[in-house]
């Protein structure tokens, strides 16, 4: 990182922003609150540049810290982000244990000015990342919904009819067993209207999973009454249920139009996309946090991501690597379910992986490794501008 004159740290809140500005002595310029507003902050910040060049440093990038970073950059001013562990880590050398917004941008501030590798550039912003950001933000909710949906329903399933949840398996998020349960109600649904009147209304359905309805019906027959409830259950709680995970399933379908769409002039994507195990999630998750021209090398890259091994050292007794827990946690986890999805996909990935399996690593170490190897590969691609084939 080059050197500034002056160096702004800003420990940011919803509703205003603590300022400490130091020089490159350590001296401090300003020590303020600023209101969370567009025009007080680019002020403060341009007022900043008549002592030289200006990094700002905030403790949060997204959400209540994107105005201060806007701001920052309309007043021509440099930015970093210093991750909350390095933060902590960094006011647990000072003395006392005192938390305050004037201590945390003076931890900053001081942080940046003497530490500067604990620092994260923070890519420049675009129409393309800001409108994948919000588009990952609403699959990110409606994900978590869908897996609240889905544990309510096996919870009202489970009190109804123990055998029929178990026959259901792994297929609560199936959209012909939840048109099922909206129709029916339930097992007990189904079974006072009948086998006849259940194929019935399967005919009139578009590809009817015939091995999981096989299923769901031979286990009707292993209760022979309905616990108490259950009724109501299946009159409320079990249809509303199927409703929502219709409803829920629909809109993350949308979300990956919707991505694809933003995606189709993205040569990133289709770069990346011809790569075995690499989807439209993956490549949006490597379009957002990764800006490929803030890394020198995949091995820097690797450790952004958080799947770089961490060595632990000490004298002769104490000597081995273990899995970084740092790092970007929604790349990682992009990262790791690509590999795993390759492992299906691509026999290259199937042979390193039961090779790591082979020399004694679990599952997920296996995995791991697996997502390292391929993210250099990535790197190349999107670096050479090439794709898989020809970076292979």
């Amino acid at each position: 990182m080059k050197g500034y004159d002056v160096i702004v740290g800003v420990d940011v809140g919803k509703s205003f922003h603590h300022m400490r500005a130091i020089d490159k002595m350590g001296q401090d310029l300003a020590n303020r609150q600023i209101g969370q507003h567009e025009a007080r902050l680019i002020e403060a910040f341009a007022e900043m540049g008549a002592h030289g060049s200006v990094l700002v440093v905030v403790d949060q990038p997204n959400n209540i810290g994107s105005l201060a970073i806007a701001s920052a950059r309309k007043a021509g001013c440099d930015v970093a982000y210093l991750p909350g562990l390095a933060m902590r880590r960094a006011a647990g050398m000072l003395p006392g244990d005192a938390k305050t917004d004037e201590l945390d941008a003076y931890v900053i501030a001081m942080t940046a000015r003497s530490m500067p590798q604990a620092l994260r550039a923070v890519a420049e912003e675009s129409e393309l990342r800001a409108d994948l950001i919000a588009l990952a933000s609403c699959d990110d909710d409606a994900r978590c919904d869908m897996t609240r949906e889905i544990n309510r329903l096996r919870a009202h399933l489970v009190e109804a009819h123990p055998a029929f949840e178990q026959a259901l398996g792994d297929n609560a998020d199936s959209m012909f067993a939840m048109r099922l349960l909206q129709r029916f109600g339930g097992p007990w649904g189904m079974k006072r209207a009948g086998k006849g009147a259940v194929m019935r209304w399967v005919r009139s359905q578009k590809r009817p999973a015939m091995k999981l309805l096989e299923r769901l019906l031979t286990s009707l027959g292993e209760m022979a009454e309905a616990p108490p409830g259950a009724a109501l259950r299946e009159e409320i709680s079990i249809p509303a249920c199927a409703r929502r995970i219709a409803e829920l399933a629909s809109v993350r379908r949308d979300n990956v139009r919707r991505a694809k769409e933003l995606l189709k002039d993205c040569p990133t994507y289709h770069l990346l996309s011809s790569m075995p195990g690499v989807g439209i999630k993956t490549a949006v998750a490597f379009v957002i946090h990764v800006d490929i021209a803030l890394f020198d090398s995949a091995s820097k890259l690797a450790s952004y991501a958080g799947i770089a091994p961490r060595t632990r050292q000490s004298g002769t007794s104490i000597k081995g690597e273990s899995a970084g827990r740092a790092g970007n946690k929604a790349l990682k986890n992009a990262l790791f379910l690509s590999a795993f999805a390759s492992i299906r996909s691509d026999p290259l990935a199937r042979e390193y992986y039961d090779r790591k399996r082979a020399e004694g690593k679990k599952h997920n170490a296996a995995v791991i490794c697996l997502a390292r190897r391929r993210l250099k590969i990535m790197f190349a691609i999107v670096r050479d501008q090439k794709p898989y084939c020809a970076a292979a």
